[in-house]
């Protein structure tokens, strides 16, 4: 009957419209008469009460104007009463145009009737005031006569407004009825478009989606594998022309395969091969953070077999908090993810130390698609770099002994207790001085760096304002930076809450960072202290507009003994330790600390701190050094 998909699947529509448009006019046709005849009868009940409302208003004011002449004011009172009877009038009028029931006819009449005889009373009582003498009588004559009638006009206007009322309880009354005839219309209208509807619709289906339900279950088919299966469709609608590309695309695509299938399996197992043989663990994960591959090492060290967890989440193979929180930074891109250069996990009876590598793959859009966590076993070097840093602090300790002899003997030959010193004499022991002095931070340094490592290190739990906490680390750098007529800018956000903290060492940090920036920095330049927070964490960076560090040379920058030369000279006695310790401290509690540089522009050295779970309660007092005791250190 319809030679293409389009026409059939417009005349089932067009069935359904139809269809619609018939119970939609019914529907209104329904509703708009239950609208009108509600709206009439309200407004009818609406405007009567109201009138009524109003009409027993005037009447109080009659009674207080009435009142006023009796306080001798008659004909003021007597006017005010006459303009209230216009108003009634008026009101009357309307409770008159709008009343509908034969009831409320009688009782408005007797309003009226009973208003002529209250506005009688009111002249005469006019009449009796003006004349002297008559107060009294007056005063009877509005008693028994005046009053009765306005208590009856009242009591009057009460009981049609009751009627008003009773007639609104019937409104709704007879909208409930007229709304539930007309929801039984609707109702019945709509059962039978719905029946009318099924019928179309399952006809209509049944006439267009044969064809369709027979593609698809060849589609099913050719999608497990089945190659050579074909649809039969005769028809000569759209379904039938996609039937027949389909069948020459199913041809195209099993020859294709029959090339490449080869090709494919050959690639698979080179990648498994090449990842076999990596030396490291190996995992791969995708977007979603399930494994798809991983290695023999890694099924060793984290005791599960390959086929096992493919496909499973990686927490729950791993079995690992801080490995999956590092992955799943990862996975989220985030740029704050703070991984340790050292991981240290059980494997093989003893715990092992590992680097973490982590690699994204991204498809030619650059969205992410997975990521290759491998982990290269440092256990080798964390036991040589453990050896060093314990030999580094067993003689750091031992000299400490000698070295406090020599300074001391230094210091005596020097202040001549031991016998006259000649000038030559001297300067041979302000040079022996100053390298007893160098040797001295040497060994100071690599104790508190040895402290550090090791985790051995006492801090304490200062209550600390970072603007207190940057001046006092600015304090003994602010007559060098006046000498070498460098700027110094600090700017120090005031929103920051205090927190608790070790105050010596943050503002060691502080200042051996900006000492360097200093450093580094030539005359007419300038170093920016700028300390914010995001909420959670304290911010702080120096910026100098020095010369700048190789870009080879960040990389290292934080590694133990590396130390660069400034444009003049070398720093007495630095032996390139002071970043390092800078470095475990900000570690120590939980932070971070960045460089980044551009060689003749200047360099910019960011830590930060987390302070959310350090923020303090003001229930202790502040415990880091007063005004008095900086100013004191700086001298």
């Amino acid at each position: 009957m319809f030679s293409t998909l389009r026409a059939k699947v417009a005349a089932g529509f067009t069935v359904l419209v139809i269809i619609n448009i018939i119970v939609s006019a019914w529907s209104i046709y329904n509703f708009n008469q239950l609208t009108q005849a509600v709206s009439t009868m309200a407004r009818q009940n609406y405007q009567n009460i109201v009138a009524t409302q109003n009409m027993v208003v005037t009447l109080e004011r009659d009674n207080s104007a009435q009142l006023q002449m009796l306080n001798g004011y008659v004909e003021s009172g007597y006017q005010r009463f006459v303009d209230d009877s216009t108003d009634f009038f008026i009101y009357y009028g309307q409770a008159l145009v709008s009343n509908a029931s034969d009831q409320g006819a009688e009782i408005l009449r007797e309003i009226k009737s009973t208003y002529g005889k209250y506005s009688e009373a009111t002249a005469i009582f006019r009449e009796i005031l003006k004349t002297k003498g008559y107060i009294a009588y007056g005063r009877s004559f509005h008693f028994n006569k005046i009053l009765p009638l306005f208590d009856k006009i009242k009591g009057e206007c009460f009981q049609l407004f009751d009627i008003n009322n009773n007639s609104m309880s019937r409104t709704v009354i007879q909208a409930g009825e007229i709304s539930n005839r007309a929801t039984v219309a609707v109702v019945g209208a709509a059962i039978l478009a719905i029946v009318l509807s099924i019928i179309a619709s399952w006809q209509f289906s049944q006439y267009i989606l044969e064809p369709a339900e027979k593609l698809t279950s060849t589609v099913r088919k050719i999608a497990r594998g089945y190659l050579d299966v074909k649809a039969d469709i005769d028809s000569n609608d759209e379904i039938g022309e996609l039937s027949r590309e389909f069948n020459r695309m199913t041809e195209r695509l099993r020859k294709y395969e029959e090339i490449n299938i080869g090709k494919l399996i050959f690639e698979k197992r080179k990648s498994e091969a090449i990842v076999g043989t990596i030396s490291d663990p190996i995992v791969v994960v995708d977007r979603e953070g399930k494994i798809v591959l991983m290695n023999q090492l890694a099924e060793n060290i984290f005791n599960v077999t390959e086929d096992a967890a493919i496909g499973r989440d990686f927490q729950e193979v791993v079995q690992n908090k801080e490995l999956t929180k590092y992955l799943s930074g990862y996975l989220r891109e985030e740029s704050s993810v703070n991984i340790p250069p050292y991981f240290e996990l059980p494997f093989d009876g003893e715990n092992r130390y590992f680097r973490i590598r982590l690699n994204s793959s991204r498809d030619q859009s650059g969205r992410l698609t997975g990521v290759v966590l491998i982990l290269q076993d440092v256990t080798q070097f964390k036991e040589l770099d453990k050896l060093k840093s314990e030999f580094m602090a067993r003689v750091s300790h031992e000299f400490r002994t000698p070295l406090t002899s020599i300074n001391m003997t230094l210091d005596i030959l020097k202040d001549e207790h031991m016998g006259h010193v000649n000038r030559k004499q001297r300067e041979l022991l302000v040079a022996a001085k100053q390298d007893a002095e160098r040797l001295t931070k040497l060994v100071r340094e690599l104790l508190e760096l040895s402290r550090l490592e090791s985790g051995k290190i006492q801090l304490k739990e200062d209550r600390i304002d970072t603007k207190s906490l940057v001046d006092f680390a600015l304090q003994p750098a602010l007559l060098q930076f006046k000498d070498k007529k460098v700027s110094l800018t600090v700017n120090v956000d005031p929103s920051i809450p205090e927190f608790v903290a070790d105050f010596q060492q943050l503002s060691w940090v502080i200042s051996n960072l900006v000492t360097n920036a200093l450093r580094f920095t030539d005359c007419g330049g300038t170093v920016t202290v700028d300390a914010t927070t995001n909420g959670e964490d304290l911010i702080m960076s120096i910026r100098d507009t020095g010369c700048g560090i190789e870009p080879e040379e960040l990389g290292k920058i934080f590694d133990k003994f590396v130390q660069l030369r400034d444009s003049i000279s070398p720093s007495p006695g630095s032996v390139g330790l002071g970043l390092a310790i800078a470095k475990e401290i900000v570690e120590f509690f939980g932070g971070r600390i960045l460089v980044d540089s551009e060689v003749g522009v200047g360099t910019v050295f960011t830590f930060s701190l987390p302070i959310k779970d350090r923020l303090t309660h003001g229930t202790s007092s502040v415990t880091h050094p007063s005004a008095e005791t900086v100013t004191e250190h700086a001298a």
